[in-house]
């Protein structure tokens, strides 16, 4: 990843995505403007006003040159929010949020925003159709194999080829910290070749194993490599800490 900045704002893109001069992207770091923690999305445990995150929120878009973002109550599900069937959706407080969605796809004119916290941010973008999605992909999220599902629904629903599609996997939890003691019941046995003898698993591994099974490229899959329990630079449920992180992107 690139690290970049604008309007104070620091942020990391990808090379495989740079490439697309019309798709503006960015996986937002822990740091605001003023160089303090800021967090990203409403949570009950963040004693962060609603006026506040909402400002965060904004300030983020604008930093990317984007329009307020659109984003959902993710759930560790596989459902999927289609934007073309809500023009102008964009959130402004706790109780405008669509729940129960874990990615979001948008033609051209969008712009979505994910939260995070050891969970994947996945961006998987048709540069022919610039249709465009972003998944939200814990452990949970996996076993539903959320990533394939997204990929087969986008090329369903607007008839695209996936060996077009490109694919970027934000910092998330990496095998040096993914311990699952409990993996034999709560994974299924095809994602057991990613274990290492700690019982710790490559799940961005999984994903990209998931998106090749769904048609792309090896060549168009890029992973940030990064993980946040080990990076201070984003937050981290396993270091117990309560905010979000955000990937954003948009076509214009």
């Amino acid at each position: 990843m690139i690290k970049r900045f604008s309007n104070g704002v620091e942020y990391h893109t990808f090379p495989l995505l740079d490439k697309c001069p019309e798709l503006r992207h960015g996986v937002l770091t822990r740091r605001g403007p003023s160089g303090r923690d800021w967090t990203l999305a409403y949570d009950e445990k963040n004693p962060a006003p609603p006026s506040e995150i909402a400002a965060n929120i904004l300030a983020a878009s604008r930093a990317l040159g984007l329009p307020e973002a659109s984003f959902v109550g993710q759930a560790h599900g596989a459902e999927i929010l289609w934007l073309d069937d809500h023009p102008g959706y964009a959130p402004r407080g706790p109780s405008e949020i669509k729940a129960g969605y874990d990615a979001l796809v948008s033609k051209p004119g969008g712009s979505l925003m994910i939260r995070l916290a050891d969970c994947q941010g996945l961006i998987v973008y048709d540069p022919g159709s610039r249709v465009l999605a972003l998944v939200h992909n814990g452990w949970r999220g996996s076993v539903r194999n959320i990533a394939g599902r997204v990929v087969a629904a986008m090329a369903e629903r607007y008839e695209l080829d996936p060996g077009g599609f490109l694919a970027a996997l934000s910092p998330s939890l990496g095998p040096c910290c993914a311990e699952f003691k409990g993996y034999r019941t709560e994974l299924p046995e095809e994602f057991w070749a990613n274990k290492d003898s700690r019982d710790h698993f490559d799940f961005p591994a999984v994903t990209r194993g998931q998106l090749l099974s769904a048609g792309l490229q090896n060549e168009h899959i890029e992973l940030s490599g990064v993980c946040t329990k080990c990076s201070p630079d984003f937050f981290s449920h396993r270091r117990q800490e309560t905010g979000r992180f955000a990937v954003l992107a948009g076509v214009v």
